[in-house]
């Protein structure tokens, strides 16, 4: 007799992702409230309503929860971020459409912005360096560097321009979150400004 575990294996591998995603959950609530330093894992544990070896199988510790938070905002913000199709007639071009869905993919975030506001001695930047957001900083290398090829950007410093996109537009987007009134298109127009001076482009 064959026995088909596809089904077993499928809700075994949506239980993890349901595990993982309440204990994340959990974490932001849990760091926005109590703070960084003042958490523990316990505190996590007890707000997800799990077992504290249903914890372990995830997760070591409460920084590697806090790495989490930040790497799954990487990967959101990549994929927001990310050309769909778009073909920018410049680089200041390039740089509207990607700070425009940067900054209103953070808009959308604020626990991620109050994790920092509450724990500036521990978490002062939105790129927490990540896997994922080195990942993502290489995508955007990539993207770049095709568009100089294919003569439609002028030839820059890529490299330059990788290290410096990170704190600036962390920089600018805690100032735009703590505003009484978001303006995406002020702090997109004060991005480009700063970064296509400094560039020389």
């Amino acid at each position: 007799m064959i026995v088909n575990n596809s089904h077993n294996d499928g809700a075994r591998e949506t239980n993890k992702i349901k595990n993982r995603q309440a204990i994340i959950e959990a974490g932001i609530q849990t760091f926005i409230a109590k703070g960084v330093a003042e958490t523990t894992v316990r505190d996590i544990i007890r707000s997800t309503g799990l077992a504290s070896g249903t914890f372990y199988n995830y997760f070591n510790s409460k920084e590697e929860v806090l790495v989490a938070i930040f790497d799954d905002f990487a990967k959101e913000i990549g994929k927001t971020v990310r050309d769909d199709d778009v073909q920018p007639k410049d680089f200041e071009e390039f740089l509207r459409i990607k700070l425009t869905r940067f900054f209103k993919f953070v808009s959308s975030k604020p626990e991620i912005f109050m994790i920092m506001s509450n724990n500036h001695n521990l978490v002062n930047t939105f790129s927490i360096n990540t896997p994922q957001f080195i990942i993502e900083i290489d995508y955007l290398k990539e993207e770049i560097n095709d568009y100089i090829e294919k003569g439609v950007f002028p030839n820059f410093d890529v490299d330059l321009f990788a290290l410096v996109i990170r704190p600036i537009t962390d920089s600018l987007a805690q100032e735009m979150m703590s505003q009484k009134k978001i303006d995406i298109n002020k702090y997109t127009k004060k991005c480009i400004n700063f970064l296509t001076r400094g560039l020389g482009v």
